[in-house]
C-alpha cells in the first residue's frame, strides 16, 4: 500500500478571513459591528469578532452572505467555529446563549441553540456541527429553503464592558474524515487524523476541521471517520488510544459513525477506548465491508449500534451501555457485554463463534439473539441478571428469532441458559459435560509413553469415546447426554506400563477430572 492519506469532504462557505464581508443579523445588533480579528483566531491568520457591550446583557450577533446558495444533504452538517470570551455572562444553552443561524438572508434565518452559561463553563474555541435539516429553536423572518446566510448569535445577561469577546472563525459544511493507505512501519493511525485535523500551516494545510482535534488525554470525533473506500484500502492499526465522541445535539442520530470499507482493508486496534458523551448521535461502528478487522481488549462506553463480519475479530473486548452489536460471522472471545441498550446485546448468526464471554443485563433485554437456525457448540459464557426460566419476558438469555430449530450444546461457563421463541421457532439446550481423564505414574506424573483410552458402555459394550496416539496424559470426553450411564474406561499402553480398566463408572453431571494411574510393567523391557 501507499503512505497513510487523511482527507475531508468538508467544503468551505466562508473562512473568515480579511476580505469578508460581515454584519450583525436582524433581530441581533446588539453590540458592535463585526471585524476581522488578528489577536485570536483558530484557523488560518484571522476570524471574526464584535464587541458585546449591551447594557444589562442582550442579543448580539455576527454572519455573512455565502457566494452562492449552498446544498447541504444530511447527515452532512454545517461545522462552525465559535469563541467567547466571557461564558459566565451568557444566558443558559436552553435559552440560547450561543447559537448558529443558517438562512436564506440576514433577515430571515433560523437559530439552533448550541451552548449556554451551563454548558461552556469554560469557553475556549470550540466546533459545533448543526444539520440544517434538524428542527431549529428559534426563527427570525422568514427563512425560504435556500441557504446562503451563515452566522453565530450570542445572548448576555450582563454588561461586558471591554474587548470583543465573541469570535466566529471558519464556516464550512459536510461530515466526512478519510483514511486510506498504510503500510509497513507507517500505518494509518488515530495520531496520523488528528496532526491532519488540527494542521494550521501552508505545508500540511489550513485545516482545524474539527472532525477530529487532539484533546487532553485524548482526541474529540464528530462526524463520520471512514477506514477505506470502494477503491482503496486502508491498513490502520493503533494502541493505546481514548477518544471521545462529542455531544452533538443538532444532527441526526447517525450522523457519528466510525466505518470500514473495502474488503482488502485491514484495522487493528488494540486496547481503544470510545466514549460517547451525547445522546442524539452516540456513534456507530459500521463494517460495511468484509475487511480483516481484529480488536483487542477494546472498550466501548454508550455508543450505538456495531456491524461486524466474518473477517472479524473481536478479543477480550467491552460493550458497556451500546446498542445491539450484529455479529455477522464474526468471532467474540473473551467479551463482556454490560447492560445494553438494544432488546439484545448481540444479533448472531453463529452462536459457535461466541466463547467465554460474559453477559450482564439490567433486566429488560436478551443477551443474544439468534436469526439462523442450526446446531451450534456453546462453550464458556456467563450470564447474570437474566431470566432463570423459558418464557417472552424479554429478559431471556436467548431468543431465538431464526424461525426454526436451533440446538444449543452448551458447556463451561455459568448461569442458566433460558429462552424464548419466537413465531415458528423451538429451541433445545443440552449441557455439555467435559469428563477430563488423566493418566499418571506412580509418582503422580503424567504418562507421555503412547496411551489409548477406551469409554465403553457397560450394558451393550457400545463404544462411546476413543483416543489413541495420547502423548501429554491426558484427554478430553465431552457428550451433552448420558449423564449417571455406568460405563468401564480402558487405558492400554504397550511401552512400558501395565494398561488398566476402571469398572462401572458412571458418566458425572458436570465437569469432571479423573485420574487414572498405571503401574510399571516388571516384564516390559526395550532393547
Amino acid at each position: 500500500m501507499a503512505t497513510p492519506s487523511y482527507t475531508t469532504d468538508l467544503t468551505n462557505i466562508v473562512e473568515a478571513e480579511s476580505g469578508e464581508t460581515w454584519g450583525e443579523p436582524a433581530g441581533a445588533t446588539g453590540g458592535g459591528v463585526p471585524s476581522a480579528e488578528t489577536d485570536y483566531f483558530i484557523q488560518k491568520s484571522y476570524c471574526f469578532s464584535k464587541t458585546m457591550a449591551i447594557a444589562g446583557g442582550g442579543i448580539g450577533g455576527m454572519g455573512t452572505l455565502a457566494a452562492s446558495p449552498q446544498t447541504i444533504t444530511s447527515p452532512a452538517a454545517v461545522f462552525v467555529w465559535i469563541f467567547f470570551a466571557c461564558p459566565n455572562t451568557l444566558d443558559s444553552q436552553a435559552n440560547g446563549g450561543l447559537r448558529v443561524i443558517v438562512g436564506s438572508d440576514s433577515s430571515n434565518y433560523n437559530a439552533w441553540y448550541v451552548k449556554g452559561s451551563n454548558t461552556y463553563t469554560y469557553g475556549g474555541w470550540f466546533c459545533v456541527a448543526v444539520d440544517p435539516s434538524v428542527s431549529s429553536q428559534a426563527t427570525q423572518g422568514s427563512p425560504t429553503s435556500t441557504l446562503q446566510y451563515f452566522g453565530t448569535v450570542a445572548k448576555t445577561l450582563v454588561t461586558i464592558s471591554k474587548g470583543n469577546p465573541f469570535g466566529t472563525d471558519a464556516i464550512r459544511f459536510g461530515r466526512l474524515l478519510q483514511v486510506t493507505g498504510g503500510e509497513t512501519s507507517n500505518y494509518a493511525t488515530f495520531a496520523g487524523a488528528a496532526t491532519k485535523n488540527d494542521a494550521n500551516d501552508a505545508t500540511d494545510g489550513y485545516n482545524r476541521w474539527g472532525l477530529f482535534q487532539v484533546i487532553a488525554g485524548g482526541y474529540l470525533q464528530q462526524g463520520l471517520f471512514l477506514m477505506g473506500t470502494s477503491g482503496t484500502a486502508v491498513d490502520f492499526r493503533d494502541s493505546n488510544r481514548t477518544i471521545t465522541i462529542q455531544d452533538t445535539i443538532r444532527v441526526t442520530s447517525g450522523f457519528n459513525e466510525f466505518e470500514i470499507r473495502n474488503a482488502s482493508s485491514r484495522i487493528d486496534w488494540t486496547n481503544i477506548q470510545i466514549t460517547a458523551l451525547g445522546t442524539t448521535s452516540k456513534g456507530k461502528l459500521t463494517v460495511t465491508d468484509n475487511a480483516d478487522v481484529n480488536f483487542d481488549t477494546c472498550t466501548f462506553s454508550d455508543m450505538d449500534t456495531f456491524v461486524f463480519q466474518s473477517n472479524s475479530t473481536i478479543l477480550t473486548t467491552i460493550f458497556r451501555r451500546c446498542g445491539l452489536v450484529t455479529q455477522g460471522g464474526a468471532v467474540f472471545t473473551g467479551c463482556r457485554f454490560e447492560n445494553s441498550t438494544a432488546s439484545a446485546s448481540i444479533l448472531s448468526n453463529n452462536l459457535t463463534n461466541i466463547s467465554n464471554c460474559t453477559f450482564v443485563s439490567d433486566g429488560s433485554n436478551h443477551a443474544i439473539e439468534i436469526n439462523t437456525a442450526g446446531t451450534y457448540s456453546f462453550s464458556g459464557n456467563t450470564f447474570t441478571g437474566y431470566a432463570a426460566s423459558n418464557g417472552s419476558t424479554g429478559n431471556e438469555v436467548i431468543y431465538n428469532n431464526s424461525s426454526g430449530e436451533v440446538i444449543i450444546n452448551y458447556s463451561g461457563g455459568s448461569g442458566v441458559i433460558s429462552y424464548r421463541n419466537g413465531t415458528g421457532a423451538t429451541t433445545t439446550v443440552a449441557s455439555s459435560v467435559n469428563l477430563i481423564i488423566n493418566i499418571v505414574d506412580a509418582d503422580g506424573n503424567a504418562v507421555t509413553a503412547n496411551c489409548e483410552v477406551t469409554v465403553v458402555k457397560a450394558s451393550d459394550e457400545s463404544v462411546l469415546f476413543t483416543e489413541d496416539n495420547i502423548t501429554d496424559g491426558s484427554t478430553t470426553y465431552s457428550y451433552s447426554s448420558g449423564a449417571g450411564t455406568t460405563t468401564y474406561i480402558n487405558i492400554h499402553n504397550v511401552t512400558g506400563y501395565q494398561s488398566k480398566t476402571v469398572n462401572n463408572y458412571a458418566l458425572p453431571s458436570s465437569n469432571t477430572t479423573l485420574t487414572v494411574q498405571l503401574d510399571t510393567d516388571p516384564f516390559y523391557s526395550n532393547p
